[in-house]
């Protein structure tokens, strides 16, 4: 074992601190070919896979591509990014609009059942589903009857929590949402309903970090009880 695997061992038994990781985190320019252990790629998933989710019915899915001839062909697919051939983990994000229909609503209810939520309510459970997803209702709850758009919001919740996770455990991290959606799904064999969401670089960085861009002032994107009031704090 390298001298650098035994570094990355020890700093990886301790996590780094949420408001620390959100002060600090930038966008990866570049990475190096230094692995993400297999036991810190399971944290990963698992702080992901934890997420919330709309009725818990967990909509997400996850391409994990290590394979460095894959992450080549994946690169042309993402407008020819270089980190998505550096990095030793890219995750490619995906949400699956037709997964309730498919059998995750009676597996949510089942699920739901064995860590004690009652039966009673496994009939009002699916009428809500099928009532909000199935394009009656989709409008009052600001789908507009189209499944992509909660879809998308419920997987950037997980893909973020997979990220912050990546940082905790000391690695580097670049959101992408450059790429050709058909192109991935036909690199990856995904399923044409499924939608491919965003790509997530997962590994150390190779050179300087991309610098700090600054962020707006609270007042420009917070208001108290209305939109456009000042918020007092």
């Amino acid at each position: 074992m390298s001298a650098l695997h035994d570094v990355n061992l020890t700093e990886h038994t301790i996590e780094r601190p949420l408001s620390e990781i959100i002060r600090e985190r930038r966008a990866t320019p570049h990475f190096d070919s230094s692995p993400v252990l297999d036991e810190d790629l399971e944290k990963i998933l698992d702080a992901g896979l934890a997420a919330p989710s709309g009725f818990n019915l967990q909509p997400w899915r996850f391409v994990v591509i290590r394979d460095p001839e894959r992450r080549k062909k994946l690169r042309e697919a993402a407008m020819g990014q270089p980190r998505v051939e550096e990095a030793p983990v890219i995750l490619v994000a995906c949400g699956d609009p037709q997964a309730w229909k498919n059998g995750d609503l009676e597996l949510m209810v089942k699920t739901g059942n064995r860590h004690g939520m009652p039966e009673t309510g496994n009939e009002h459970a699916r009428q809500a589903v099928a009532g909000l997803l199935d394009g009656h209702g989709g409008t009052a709850a600001g789908i507009s009857g189209d499944v992509n758009l909660w879809v998308n919001r419920h997987t950037m919740i997980a893909f973020t929590t997979i990220m912050w996770m990546a940082e905790a455990l000391g690695y580097d991290t670049a959101p992408m949402e450059g790429f050709w959606e058909d192109k991935v799904r036909t690199l990856l064999g995904i399923p044409e309903h499924v939608r491919v969401v965003a790509m997530l670089a997962i590994g150390h960085r190779k050179g300087p970090d991309k610098l700090y861009g600054g962020r707006f002032d609270r007042a420009h994107l917070t208001f108290g009880e209305r939109w456009g009031q000042p918020i007092e704090l």
